[in-house]
């Protein structure tokens, strides 16, 4: 059986069918999302960094958190 915490089933199928369209690019309509979703993953509240190009690692580690949750997930199943 899966373990989705911090996620109910339905929450944690949304946060994979979203993160499967997130390939390079953050929308600027899903930065909020991700940034609320790599910090929920990690159990912190740390500001959300801004959409500019020096941010950029910052962004990369969030999707990361999420990418790695999602892979911990699946490798539990």
């Amino acid at each position: 059986m899966k373990n989705y915490t911090p996620y109910t089933e339905a929450e944690y199928k949304e946060l994979k069918e979203i993160m499967e369209t997130i390939v390079t690019h953050i929308p600027n309509d899903r930065m909020g999302w991700v940034w609320s979703n790599h910090n929920k993953i990690n159990n912190i509240n740390e500001a959300q960094p801004c959409s500019c190009g020096s941010a950029a690692n910052h962004w990369i580690r969030a999707t990361e958190t999420i990418r790695n949750f999602i892979t911990k997930v699946e490798e539990n199943d």
